[in-house]
């Protein structure tokens, strides 16, 4: 059985549809690496899908340099670019460098200096990193990392300080997206292969592990061998009156940053040239922005565009924070030039966002999760794996899951 609380399965891949406008949860792009998930996402939507190759911009000093920024520094003012070469030439070769490869990194902060320097670090990596997480780069670890920021060569460093053609960098290069129905389009097919249909409406209030038997909110007992949670990962602690102290304590000290988005619709022909652009510097509230249409035009309505507008905090930005910001953000990167253009901005809100790979985290996690699979209790997804992931990673995990509990 499949219970989703939601009125329809999807989580964070369900779609608004407002006025001829199509807005996912934020940007949802599906970058396939693993031959297995591109197989399954091509038998879902059979020749169902546009492939599009990324554009996306980082805006600083005023300036609009390809991502990613460390191999993109042409066209920032010199002194920028010259703070940026030599601070990666110094790690790379000089004193700094040495004494910061005597011993692995003890953190994000540690990573970001001894691999980029202290150049990159200051006029991006530290400011933007910042504001998604919520939290300063010491206190971050290096498990999240891994495709998600990209490690250059010194050439690639030189040769984009100069201008010059550096090559594709970054796990996004190229995405792949449904030509009709959002990437809610991928969940449907996917659900739409279940032996049984998705009962919606349904959560539980309480599971005693023990017993292996959840009771939902509508007063059903619903026994089970085995079980697969995307609930996320405190909150499914907290439904089990049996989890021991040690796991509850653990699960206390799991921590997520809450992502508000702002989708706004506007008038006005043609893309925009970036299909998102990250914003390092604090004078803009927003970490990113993106462009739903630029990437897919038949997301918006003919002579119209759309923009996501993303912000993170420890809870939800008020809508009467969240859109003046939304608006000094397109105004400030040259997308919306007046109030007339815009026909109407939404707020909405992310729990459970971006989970916090704090110095816990990894201890905490790995607790939590081992005390449930004890319990006959797997977890999956960003939320109920509790981790920074993309799409194709929790496709794989759930068909990994799977494979475990047959």
């Amino acid at each position: 059985r499949l219970l989703e609380r939601a009125d329809r399965p999807g989580g964070l891949t369900r779609g608004r549809l407002r006025d001829g406008f199509r807005f996912d949860q934020t940007g949802h792009w599906l970058h396939l690496r693993d031959p297995a998930a591109l197989a399954l996402a091509e038998s879902l939507l059979p020749g169902g899908f546009h492939t599009v190759v990324r554009r996306a911009a980082v805006f600083s000093r005023g300036v609009f340099t390809p991502y990613p920024y460390q191999v993109h520094t042409h066209g920032l003012p010199p002194e920028v670019v010259a703070e940026n070469v030599l601070g990666f030439v110094e790690v790379r070769w000089g004193e700094r460098g040495r004494a910061l490869r005597e011993r692995e990194p003890r953190n994000f902060a540690e990573h970001v200096l001894r691999e980029l320097g202290e150049g990159f670090a200051r006029n991006f990596m530290f400011p933007y990193n910042r504001k998604v997480w919520t939290v300063e780069p010491e206190e971050l670890s290096t498990e999240w990392m891994g495709r998600f920021v990209p490690r250059p060569s010194a050439e690639q460093v030189v040769r984009g300080a100069l201008g010059l053609e550096t090559g594709d960098l970054g796990y996004n290069a190229t995405f792949l997206y449904p030509r009709e129905g959002g990437i809610e389009a991928l969940a449907a097919a996917m659900a739409g292969r279940l032996p049984r249909p998705p009962e919606c409406g349904l959560e539980p209030a309480s599971i005693d592990s023990g017993r292996r038997v959840a009771v939902l909110r509508s007063g059903e007992a619903v026994p089970f061998r085995a079980a697969l949670s995307t609930i996320p990962l405190p909150a499914l602690v907290g439904l089990l009156a049996d989890a021991p102290a040690r796991v509850r304590e653990a699960a206390g000290r799991l921590r997520a940053a809450t992502v508000t988005y702002v989708n706004v619709a506007a008038r006005g022909e043609g893309p925009a040239p970036w299909h998102w652009v990250y914003l390092p510097e604090p004078r803009l509230r927003p970490y990113r922005v993106g462009s739903p249409s630029a990437a897919v035009p038949s997301l918006a309505p003919p002579g119209c565009r759309s923009f996501q507008v993303e912000m993170a905090g420890p809870g939800p930005v008020a809508a009467a924070e969240a859109e003046p910001a939304a608006m000094e953000a397109l105004r400030a990167l040259g997308l919306v030039a007046a109030p007339g253009e815009v026909l109407f901005a939404e707020t909405h809100v992310i729990p459970h966002a971006y989970a916090i790979h704090d110095r816990d985290y990894g201890e905490a996690r790995r607790l939590v999760r081992g005390w449930l699979e004890g319990r006959g209790i797997l977890t999956a997804g960003r939320a109920g794996a509790w981790e920074y992931s993309s799409m194709e990673d929790a496709i794989l995990a759930g068909r990994d899951a799977a494979d475990r509990l047959v």
